[in-house]
């Protein structure tokens, strides 16, 4: 079994700034949004939850790979993997 490969202080640095512009975005799209309708603070608190969901899932999609093993063989719960029994 091979370790995954570890990720560079650039691929570290380009997640938060990724997670920390669809943040951003999230909260200026949102507030841009509640100055057009008149529902402040209602879509800028919806526009963060995206923004928060968006990089979280930007940031998942980027380490990843990072996680993964060449294992291929998981336990499985119907998988007896006591050795007790005979």
């Amino acid at each position: 079994m091979s370790k995954p490969p570890a990720p560079n202080v650039v691929t570290l640095l380009g997640v938060g700034a990724m997670f920390g512009i669809a943040v951003g975005l999230g909260v200026f799209l949102g507030v841009l949004a509640d100055d057009a309708a008149g529902t402040s603070p209602l879509l800028a608190l919806l526009g963060t939850a995206v923004g928060i969901l968006g990089g979280a899932a930007g940031a998942y999609t980027v380490i990843r790979p990072y996680t993964r093993t060449s294992d291929t063989r998981i336990a499985r719960p119907n998988d007896d993997v006591r050795s007790d029994e005979q």
